[in-house]
């Protein structure tokens, strides 16, 4: 348990780079940011005082949204060349369930951090849960929510024409 703990540590480490991203993209799109601290449990049987409020929050029209973020080893820049065909895995379903403040959206960036795939929270209807096992980890499964691959925005990070993705 300790060592697929500290995985997911260098994980959570690696992911910062994704989140910084964004929210650049979303600054530059004019939007207010914020990028919530990092909380890391100094063990596994820390981790439920150590969840985190999400990965950052934007701001537009006196409104706060919650957006998660991921970056994925997978390459991808649309629906047609994403590798995992028809089903696309949104987060860990304890995640979302447990949240206070549910995400508005997740952000999921590929592997060359130059595309990312759009799930807004309000597509929550049409997910549907798997327990999964996750290769990073030594004999770790749990459930996924996963969402259609129809529901899924695509755009490329620099040349992206679309001003924001909050309505």
């Amino acid at each position: 348990m300790e060592e697929n703990h500290k995985k997911f540590l260098n994980n959570l480490d690696n992911s910062s780079e994704a989140v910084f991203i964004s929210a650049f993209y979303l600054h530059k799109k004019g939007l207010d940011v914020k990028i919530n601290a990092m909380k890391k449990a100094e063990s596994h049987q820390y981790w439920k005082t150590h969840k985190d409020d999400g990965d950052m929050y934007v701001y537009k029209n006196d409104e706060e949204y919650r957006v998660e973020v991921k970056g994925l080893s997978a390459d991808f820049t649309c629906a047609e060349n994403w590798p995992f065909g028809a089903k696309f895995l949104v987060c860990a379903k304890h995640s979302y369930d447990q949240a206070d403040i549910k995400p508005y959206a997740y952000m999921l960036l590929n592997k060359e951090r130059t595309h990312m795939a759009i799930v807004r929270t309000s597509t929550k209807d049409h997910w549907y849960s798997e327990s999964r096992s996750d290769s990073r980890y030594d004999d770790y499964t749990q459930e996924y929510y996963l969402c259609p691959i129809n529901k899924i925005e695509w755009l490329e990070i620099e040349n992206s024409q679309k001003q924001f993705f909050i309505d």
